[in-house]
């Protein structure tokens, strides 16, 4: 059995090799990232500094040389206008007017440039159903309301209609 040394001011060990070469290698590593952050600080000024030049180059530039859109921007403009004109607005609030409190409405589908509806929604009875596509029919918005598809499905113990319905509506501002 060795003896017990009670020794409570003994000595670190040396350094290992291998401590030495982690700090070695930590060292080269602090030194590339603080030779990448120069860099990029670098690069940040000279962006900077080309941006302001920019500004002032345009700040002292005619107006009249202003750059002209090019055609095909202003027709995806003039595609966006259109598709985004629709009274939206006063449709929904149609929807919302014919509204029946037999009929839940799951979903509605439009396509603006199409001015299509799908309207997917459940009822308890089919004279609900019919009842909801004829008041949509009677809307003075609407130009079509085609009745698409039907079906009986079970939820919660309780048999209900889901159908779905495609409107076409008019150009009414």
């Amino acid at each position: 059995m060795p003896p017990l040394r009670i020794d409570f001011l003994r000595r670190r060990p040396p350094a290992s090799l291998l401590g030495w070469a982690l700090m070695l290698v930590g060292l080269v590593g602090m030194a590339l990232a603080a030779l990448d952050y120069a860099q990029a600080r670098e690069e940040l000024q000279s962006t900077l500094e080309r941006a302001e030049r920019q500004a002032r180059s345009a700040k002292t530039r005619p107006r009249s040389t202003a750059a002209v859109p090019a055609a095909g921007v202003l027709a995806a403009s003039a595609r966006v206008g259109t598709a985004v004109s629709p009274p939206w607005g006063r449709l929904l609030r149609e929807l919302e007017q014919v509204a029946d409190p037999g009929i839940a409405l799951l979903g509605i589908e439009a396509q603006g440039a199409s001015r299509q509806l799908r309207i997917t929604a459940e009822a308890r009875t089919m004279p609900e159903v019919i009842a909801y596509v004829e008041s949509l029919r009677r809307s003075p918005l609407s130009s079509s309301v085609v009745l698409g598809s039907h079906e009986v499905v079970t939820q919660d113990g309780v048999p209900v209609i889901r159908f779905s319905l495609d409107m076409a509506w008019g150009a009414a501002s």
